[in-house]
């Protein structure tokens, strides 16, 4: 019977497992890289081959330096250690993950969306064998989900009409939020500080409980480290003070085909690691920076507002950075993102959702490498030398005659790399408990009919 890898993470086991257990189209095993997490673990053989002292050589003898370095630069974890210590968790990771392959033998491997180097490191090491690497996460449409291949949309079906009007009615109110944001709220000063004590104190939790768990250099246990470089201090409480409690007095300053709408994401993350294919927009901060001065340049104001589910952990430079430019307007966390929609011309993103909400409601949305832009209702900006001709472009950009029309283009698209299924079910997920099992079933549904068109035979080149 033909295998399917279910590659597991931090507190998703249950939920994994119990797909694995439904599916009916092949034999599912779940792979773990943590210890006692249950299926098949990865644990033992990563530290018997990183101790073996020549897993830095493995690493690069299977990836190449520059695929390393592309690694480590990707991997939030990664970017912070020392590189010695970086390419040795490589190379026994990459020999695990080929142990685990030739004892499975999977025609197809299924997990969350690439956000560290063990997930990428599988991805090239399957994609070697011939084997297809597939990565679900949540669809801007409630309830649905997409399958990706580094955040390149997999497309799944042909939408109905009723199905993509449905959607447009959905996605098009005025108070739409994806789901994943609805709860973030409050931005107080006493907010700031919770989120700072208790991150600093599971850090610290952390660090101890690697070594319990004999697996210090678990990836999901050191990202909670507070050294990392990308992990907020003390002093980034600063971010707060910054930020412009009159910025709705400086959108009447500029008539608003003039006015930008810069929306932030979190960073780091998987949608800018891992489905931007430019190394050097990874650079985020220097990009958001360009992007203002340049847009500051031709006379526009841009109105930089952060995402919600980033505060608390901002540094403090960006901000800084943005603070002096004469053209930005900090605003501030409170202030909903589709009102600011409501009062720009130009929309500017990496590959956040906003940037999908700016283009259903007529606005110029500028986007990098995100799965729902295409080529024909976005102005794409794939590299950062593309940056400083943005202002030409938009002179040339017209705003859609028919706006029905254009959201029933954007619409399509989504519709058709999405199918039901609540990507979020794996939260406390109980196998015991019916209601919980229940809410699974449009996943399962899902998974059966879709996944068996992705399973290649690899038997001969494993």
């Amino acid at each position: 019977m033909s295998r399917v890898v279910f590659f597991t993470i931090h507190s998703t086991t249950p939920w994994w497992k119990y797909l694995a257990s439904r599916m009916e189209f092949a034999d599912t095993v779940v792979l773990s890289d943590l210890r006692d997490d249950g299926g098949y673990p990865l644990v033992d053989d990563f530290y018997r081959f990183i101790d073996r002292g020549d897993a830095g050589e493995v690493a690069i003898a299977r990836f190449g330096d520059d695929g390393c370095a592309d690694i480590i630069l990707r991997c939030r974890v990664l970017r912070s250690l020392d590189r010695g210590l970086a390419l040795r968790m490589i190379g026994g990771m990459v020999q695990a993950i080929e142990r685990a392959f030739d004892m499975l033998v999977p025609e197809l491997v299924v997990t969350f969306t690439i956000d560290r180097y063990v997930m990428d490191v599988m991805a090239r090491t399957a994609n070697r064998r011939g084997i297809d690497f597939l990565e679900m996460t949540t669809s801007i449409i409630p309830d649905q989900v997409m399958l990706m291949r580094r955040g390149r949309p997999v497309w799944l079906r042909e939408p109905s009409n009723a199905d993509v009007e449905a959607a447009v009615g959905l996605l098009c109110k005025e108070d739409f939020t994806p789901s994943y944001v609805r709860d973030a709220k409050r931005f107080t000063l006493v907010r700031f500080w919770r989120i700072f004590g208790y991150y600093a104190l599971r850090g610290a939790f952390f660090n101890v409980w690697r070594f319990f768990k004999h697996d210090r250099y678990n990836c999901h246990y050191l990202d909670a480290l507070k050294r990392l470089k990308h992990k907020v201090r003390p002093g980034d409480v600063a971010v707060l003070g910054l930020l412009d409690h009159d910025w709705d007095g400086r959108v009447s300053e500029v008539p608003r085909d003039r006015r930008v709408f810069l929306g932030l994401q979190l960073f780091p993350e998987a949608s800018m690691d891992y489905w931007l294919s430019s190394q050097r927009m990874l650079a985020h901060d220097d990009v958001v920076v360009r992007y203002c001065e340049v847009f500051g340049g031709a006379g526009y104001r841009v109105f930089v507002k952060d995402h919600p589910l980033q505060f608390g952990f901002r540094q403090r430079e960006l901000f800084e950075r943005l603070s002096k430019l004469p053209g930005v307007t900090l605003v501030p966390y409170d202030v909903p993102a589709n009102l600011l929609i409501g009062k720009c011309a130009v929309s500017v993103t990496l590959t956040g959702t906003i940037g999908f909400q700016a283009a259903l409601a007529g606005l110029c949305s500028v986007a990098t490498d995100p799965y729902y832009a295409t080529e024909q209702n976005f102005l794409h900006v794939r590299d950062v030398d593309e940056i400083e001709g943005l202002p030409e472009k938009l002179a040339r950009w017209r705003v859609p005659e028919d706006l029905a029309a254009t959201q029933r283009d954007v619409m399509r698209h989504l519709a058709a790399i999405s199918v039901e299924g609540d990507y979020f079910g794996w939260r406390n997920f109980d196998p015991e408990n019916e209601a919980a099992r229940k809410s699974v079933e449009p996943l399962v549904r899902s998974l059966n009919a879709y996944l068996p068109r992705f399973m290649k035979s690899c038997r001969t080149a494993a």
